[in-house]
């Protein structure tokens, strides 16, 4: 990521994180009133006739509206879309499992392949991002999901089906990296904290909207055979509604704009000026002339930023990465960082982790509860020897979803919804620091109460409550990351962190692949005792 200098008449938007589809701003208590700062006639383009505005202020002078609310709106729409091709798989992994004849670990496999791609692609999209553009980033990206996904419906063989998943996380990690950046940057300081809830609650209607289209697709009961060993089965085609928010998005983001912000970086100053004056006009009915605006100020841009922008070497681009992230390894900012980095990882892998196997959990304890009320662990081994009584007989495969699986995954995608309204009110209560760790203890606790409740809806309320507060507790460590780093290192320590914490859901995954079947009891008390280290050492954060 480019990181650009401070200089003494540079006026700043607070850095926007991409926090496993949350929002958050790098100045959480940045004042209402905007800050403009004049900069000497030296510093101003060649045209000194025309009076030079910074980018912000002409924001404030516009005034948030409808403009901001379609841009939140598509913004929305592709967030949902990265949901849906990653947590979407925690569903298509049951209803796949006759046809491609899996394991626990082929699922675990199956379910992490979108996130592996995401690890490993998430910076470079998020440097393509900031030299060519964030809207053509997204447009590319969000394509190239909706293509690859498309083609995925087709393929018969589980490990040629799996890398094609590999490849839609690679492109997923576009608008995944992106998003974010670009629906901040067409807002003021001041509107940022409203706009974070917003995008957030997004994620949420995203992990409700999965399981809510999924239920009357998969009850259909057909299958076109396309050849003696491939038949066309309504979970291939639930993967064309997953798409549908990607699909409106990408059409409605074809009628805007790109983020000027970015714009003015790459020296694209009348691109730049036509895209506020398109903002302007939606806001206010008028053009920036009318309200005394003709001329954009330029950024200055650092000479890291140069070398990024300019220099056609891999080996020089991959240096100055290097050189630039290299301080965050070394004192004063190392042990904070560090220490981040493996909370935000035990975060995704008690959150993220354990999302993609709760369709899977929950579809084992629905179907074998016939009024006996016992432990989620002990409906579950009921459920693995029920599978091996089918595998040993002629009985065919069973990939059935209870409609109470259903209904129990749109609870938690609501239960995120929730969590991220109240948020807010919760933070200017207790603070940040005290919050994380009261929603951190919280899941711990749901988690080991899961090992000896026995009635199914206590189950359930634990289930879901262990689930949601790390997820929903991301965005308040990103911020943190943030605090703790200046300024020319935070979009670098966010990157870093964010990839860390997605690696650990894919470790969260198959942690419960390999284990659940055999040590249902140890599996839980080992996501319990990862929460409880994340206690621990969030205590020691100055945050």
């Amino acid at each position: 990521m480019t990181s650009n200098a401070e200089g003494p008449c540079e006026s700043k938007l607070p850095t926007l994180l991409n926090i496993g589809g949350n929002l958050t701003t790098s100045e959480e208590n940045a004042s209402s009133t905007q800050q403009i700062t004049r900069c000497p006639a030296t510093s101003a383009p060649q045209d000194t006739q025309l009076q030079q505005h910074e980018y912000e202020a002409v924001l404030d002078m516009i005034g948030f509206g409808c403009a901001q609310w379609v841009i939140l709106l598509v913004c929305g729409l592709l967030l949902m879309v990265v949901i849906d091709e990653t947590v979407g798989m925690s569903i298509i992994t049951i209803a796949s499992q006759c046809d491609f004849a899996t394991s626990a670990i082929d699922k675990a496999i199956m379910n992490a392949s979108s996130f592996a791609g995401i690890v490993i692609f998430s910076y470079v999209w998020g440097y393509l991002s900031d030299t060519v553009g964030r809207r053509t980033i997204l447009l590319y990206s969000t394509s190239g999901t909706s293509l690859i996904s498309v083609v995925s419906i087709f393929i018969p063989n589980y490990w040629a089906f799996v890398f094609m998943r590999f490849v839609v996380g690679v492109f997923i990690a576009g608008p995944s990296s992106t998003t974010y950046a670009y629906l901040g940057e067409f807002f003021t300081r001041r509107h940022c904290a409203i706009v974070a809830n917003y995008a957030s609650l997004f994620v949420g209607l995203g992990m409700a909207y999965v399981p809510a289209i999924a239920w009357p697709v998969l009850l259909m009961d057909w299958s076109l055979p396309i050849s003696d060993s491939f038949a066309f089965r309504p979970w291939r085609l639930l993967t064309l509604f997953n798409l549908l928010p990607g699909f409106l998005g990408i059409g409605i983001l074809l009628l805007l704009p790109d983020s000027p912000k970015v714009l003015l970086s790459l020296g694209k100053h009348d691109e730049a000026l036509s895209a506020v004056n398109w903002i302007c006009k939606r806001n206010t009915g008028k053009d920036l002339k009318q309200i005394g605006v003709e001329k954009l100020k330029a950024e200055t841009k650092s000479e890291a930023d140069r070398v990024f922008l300019t220099s056609k070497s891999w080996y020089d681009t991959i240096k100055n990465i290097w050189l630039e992230t290299r301080p965050l390894f070394h004192r004063p900012y190392a042990l904070n960082f560090l220490i981040c980095c493996t909370v935000m990882a035990g975060m995704f892998f008690s959150s993220t982790g354990m999302s993609l196997w709760f369709s899977e959990i929950q579809n084992r304890a629905n179907s074998n509860t016939n009024g006996n009320h016992l432990t989620i662990c002990e409906l579950i081994d009921l459920s693995i020897q029920d599978d091996e009584a089918i595998a040993n007989s002629t009985q065919s495969c069973s990939d059935h979803i209870s409609d109470k699986s259903y209904i129990d995954s749109i609870c938690l995608g609501l239960c995120f919804v929730v969590g991220y309204a109240l948020l807010g009110p919760v933070i200017n209560i207790f603070g940040r620091k005290a919050t994380i760790i009261g929603s951190l203890l919280l899941s711990a606790v749901c988690c080991i109460l899961m090992l000896v409740l026995v009635n199914p809806m206590a189950i359930v309320i634990c289930f879901i409550l262990f689930v949601t507060m790390p997820g929903i507790c991301i965005s308040l460590l990103g911020s943190a990351v943030v605090g703790l780093v200046p300024t020319h290192l935070r979009g670098k320590a966010v990157c870093i962190c964010f990839m860390l914490g997605r690696a650990g859901s894919i470790f969260g995954s198959n942690v419960i692949g390999a284990l659940l079947a055999s040590y249902c009891n140890f599996t839980f008390s080992f996501f319990a005792g990862s929460v409880m280290v994340c206690i621990c050492l969030t205590m020691i954060l100055p945050i």
